[in-house]
Order: structure tokens, then C-alpha cells, then sequence
């Protein structure tokens, strides 16, 4: 029986394939980087486009702006017209009702593996491939080889992909990994996982998609009966099996350096943040809260909370999550990238240390501080006491 990776690309693993795509993603964080290749060219499929303006949302410079502009001008050139501004991060975005099951989705930026929550088959691109992308709507593909994650035991996304990091490390370079889900996780913590699948290496992540996958997809407006079923137990190289007890946390310098909360408790945090492509959906902002109802920030902690999109900001202040938040000294910031990637938004001083819900804290990533990588209810907690606490109420 052919694997997920075979039945999307074709051919056989190792095998060299090219395979059409049926949408991809831009944003203004890379696309300026394929303007000049693109000077003169046409898009294959405008319709088949997404355009999402997130990183520099809104631009805290002149030369950021400038990007954002032509961005602007190049979609309105090229006939793309779905062009998201100030709707949220692009993952998010293309989550909300635009890639479907089945779909094989090329993003220009690492974490399009986020796809694979929907039982999409998402790739990361390059610049240069993207240009190529645009111009033929196909590219080329090394068919990749398949792990097994099962996930056995775990409440939270963001822990049992931590465990999964921690397991795998750099193991999944350029394979797919496959997700068995025995908990009947939400789609919040589906995606988290398939997007910081990206951490391993990974060339795409997969749930298959099931009654939540459809259920999901409602909300939308969007009915499908798609079926894949994973690979086979002999055709994966690796199988690994996740069962998260307790939360977990990842310390300096390496999403992969995996701590149980205890081990790194008592750490003083300056800064804690709440938001990014992994994170900020609206069951993360309910686990904050909760914590938050009862609490207040501590006076040396800054806490910064970026809804993932538009649409959960509304959704949070409907239910009055923001309400609670604010309250607690919480700064709302707009639905974007905010300061994960160190653009702007809460980057950090020298010295300084953050605790956040991201998916990366490589040296640099946030500014000259130290970064810990944790579940939302332990960032909440940190804002409260002012260092990383001993455990969760959970």
C-alpha cells in the first residue's frame, strides 16, 4: 500500500517527481524576495493564490512599509484577489476555510507543514521555487520517506509537541511525519503540533482527516468527505509514541531541549508572550484567562497576547476572554506575527528572558534574550508569579 507522501506526489519514496499544487500561500515576511524574478511574468492560477500581509502588520519602519506597499502593487498586478491585511497570521488565515483535505498546498515559508492539521498535505518553500511555483503552478519533489507519531496520552498541543521535538530532534529531515491521534485532540492542538512538526526537519506533517477534521471544516461553511488513510507500520522508518504526564518546557537554544516545568522552575521571566503561528487560537486564549481571572500580572512582567486572526479576536471578545485579559494587565496586540520573530512588538533587551507559546528560540530569534518555549497555561502563570512556576492547576 502506497504511504501518504506516495499518494500525494506519486511515484516512490526516493523517487523525483514534479506534481501540480492545488493553492499557494505568500506573505510579506519573503514574497519581496521573488519580485524581481517575477517582473514581467504571470501568475499560472491568481485564483489559486493567498496573499497575507502578517510579519510587518502594521510596519514599524519606512523600509518595511515600502515592502508592504509592493506587496500590495504586485497582487493588484498579478490578479491575485484574495489578499488578506490585518486578518492574521497566514497560517491561521489559510486554516480558516481555504486548504482542504486532500490538497496539496505550497507555502512560501517553513511552517506550512501547519496544513497537515487538516489533512492537507503542506510544504515549505523557498523563494526561488515559490517563482517557479507561480509561473508553472507545479514543482518538483523528492518523494519523502514516513514517521509514525502516536499520540497516546497529552491534554495540550504545544506539550506533546514539545515531546515530539524532543523525541525526534533533526530525525525527520525531509520526511513526512504522520500522526496517529488516540486522544481526539481539538483542531487548536492538531494545528499546533503540525506546525512545529517544521522543527524537525520535516517536509510536511499529517492527521488524517476524521469527524473533527469535518466537524472543523463546518464552521466554515465548508462540507468534506475526504478519506486518506495513513501508511502502513511497515512502509515508517521511525515510529515514536508520545504520552505527556506533566507540561513541558524547552530551554535555551533549542526547541528540542525539552525540560519537565519543575526542572526549570523558579526562573525569572521579563517578558511572557502569547501569540504566534503556533498559537493564539482561541483555546489557548481560554487557558490563559482562566489562569488571569484569578491573578494579575506581575509588576516586572510584560504580558503581550496576539490573537492568531481576525476572526479569534472577535470570537475572544464575544466571550469576553479580552475582557479578562486586559483587565489582568494583559497587552492585546493585533492578530499578526508580533514579536516571535523579533521584527517588532516585544523584542527583547539584552539580558532579558521571555517565556512563550512560539514554536522557536534559537539565539536572536526575540532580540538578545533567552527564550522558553511552554504551553499557554504555564506562560500565564509565569506572567502572574514573575518566574516559571512549579505546576499548573490541570
Amino acid at each position: 500500500m502506497k504511504t501518504v507522501s506516495e499518494r500525494f506526489l506519486g511515484g516512490e519514496e526516493g523517487d523525483y517527481v514534479f506534481k501540480e499544487v492545488d493553492r499557494v500561500m505568500l506573505h510579506d515576511g519573503n514574497a519581496p524576495l521573488l519580485f524581481d524574478d517575477m517582473e514581467g511574468e504571470d501568475i499560472w492560477d491568481p485564483e489559486k493564490v493567498t496573499s497575507v500581509i502578517d510579519h510587518f502588520c502594521p510596519p514599524s519602519t519606512v523600509e518595511r512599509a515600502n515592502f508592504v506597499e509592493r506587496l500590495r502593487e504586485f497582487v493588484e498586478e498579478k490578479g491575485i484577489k484574495d489578499h488578506v491585511e490585518s486578518g492574521g497570521i497566514c497560517h491561521q488565515v489559510m486554516c480558516e476555510g481555504r486548504v482542504l483535505p486532500g490538497e496539496l498546498v505550497a507555502g512560501i515559508d517553513s511552517h506550512s507543514t501547519t496544513y497537515g492539521a487538516l489533512g492537507a498535505f503542506g510544504v515549505g518553500f523557498g523563494s526561488s521555487d515559490t517563482v517557479e511555483i507561480l509561473k508553472e503552478g507545479k514543482t518538483w519533489f523528492r518523494v519523502p520517506e514516513t514517521i509514525r507519531v502516536e499520540i497516546s496520552e497529552g491534554e495540550d498541543g504545544n506539550d506533546i509537541a514539545l515531546s515530539m521535538l524532543e523525541k525526534i530532534r533533526y530525525e525527520a529531515n525531509y520526511k513526512t511525519i504522520e500522526f496517529v491521534d488516540k486522544v481526539g485532540l481539538n483542531m487548536d492542538d492538531r494545528l499546533t503540533i503540525a506546525n512545529m512538526a517544521a522543527e524537525t526537519g520535516a517536509k510536511a506533517a499529517f492527521f488524517p482527516p476524521d469527524e473533527i477534521t469535518r466537524r472543523y471544516l463546518q464552521k466554515f461553511d465548508i462540507e468534506s468527505d475526504v478519506e486518506i488513510s495513513l501508511s502502513e507500520k511497515e512502509r515508517c522508518v521511525k515510529e515514536v509514541n508520545i504520552s505527556v504526564e506533566e507540561p513541558l518546557v524547552a530551554a535555551p537554544s533549542k526547541p528540542y531541549n525539552v525540560k519537565t516545568l519543575s526542572k526549570v522552575s523558579g526562573k525569572s521571566i521579563d517578558q511572557v508572550f502569547i501569540g504566534s503561528c503556533a498559537s493564539g487560537r482561541m483555546s489557548d486564549l481560554r487557558d490563559a484567562a482562566e489562569v488571569l481571572e484569578s491573578g494579575k500580572v506581575h509588576p516586572d512582567v510584560r504580558l503581550l497576547v496576539t490573537p492568531a486572526s481576525k476572526r479569534v479576536q472577535e470570537k475572544a471578545l464575544k466571550e469576553g476572554v479580552i475582557e479578562k485579559l486586559v483587565k489582568a494587565g494583559a497587552v492585546m496586540l493585533n492578530p499578526s506575527c508580533g514579536p516571535c520573530s523579533g521584527i517588532d512588538k516585544g523584542v527583547l533587551a539584552e539580558g532579558e528572558t521571555c517565556i512563550s507559546t512560539q514554536n522557536r528560540n534559537y539565539p536572536g530569534r526575540m532580540g538578545k534574550g533567552e527564550v522558553y518555549l511552554a504551553n499557554a497555561e504555564v506562560c500565564a502563570l509565569s506572567a502572574v508569579e514573575g518566574v516559571i512556576p512549579e505546576e499548573v492547576g490541570r
